[in-house]
């Protein structure tokens, strides 16, 4: 049989009228592409929520960076002593007020807590540095007004997401911020 042709081409048959070769998509056609299509979005909620953690720990490194240079200038400048404090669970900045060692007045530098799931390592010297309770004022890392801040490696870690950061500082009062890095 012939098919009919037109001016615009042949005339294709009308497959919706017949009952078996209707065209379109089997269910497991359906279910398959939606699988799919589930596990890619999830892929990237998941890769998206771990560099926004990532972020936040990067964040939290910068953070510490910025204040310990604040603080080193500020020593210089105002001719005082100040001195970092590790908790368990937190930091906090401490000045010599001539007699002791007290916590900052100024409000910049309060006491910051680690996120939940946040760990650190304050290692002094190659000794590690065992953390102290908030009420217990003890002087970890001394930045003193002669320019001088004592050495230090302080590693952060996220233990939710397994990334870390490393802050290492020098006699002279550099910086430098390694990470995050991933411990996995």
């Amino acid at each position: 049989m012939k098919q009919p042709i037109l001016v615009t081409g042949i005339l294709t048959p009308n497959f919706h009228l017949k009952g078996k070769n209707q065209p379109g998509f089997t269910l497991i056609e359906i279910i398959v592409v939606v699988a799919i299509m589930a596990i890619v979005v999830s892929m990237m909620v998941l890769s998206t929520n771990f560099s926004q953690n990532q972020q936040a720990l990067e964040k939290l490194g910068k953070q510490i960076s910025k204040n310990i240079q604040l603080l080193y200038q500020e020593a210089i400048f105002e001719n005082r002593n100040f001195a970092i404090s590790l908790n368990p669970d937190s930091f906090q900045v401490l000045f010599y007020n001539g007699e002791q060692w007290v916590l900052s007045e100024d409000k910049f530098f309060s006491i910051q807590e680690f996120q939940q799931g946040m760990h650190s390592d304050l290692r002094v010297q190659n000794e590690a540095v065992k953390p102290v309770k908030p009420d217990k004022l003890v002087p970890h890392i001394l930045i003193l007004s002669s320019g001088e801040m004592t050495p230090f490696t302080w590693h952060i870690e996220d233990e939710n997401n397994q990334t870390e950061i490393t802050l290492e500082g020098s006699l002279l009062g550099k910086i430098i911020l390694t990470g995050p890095i991933s411990l996995i």
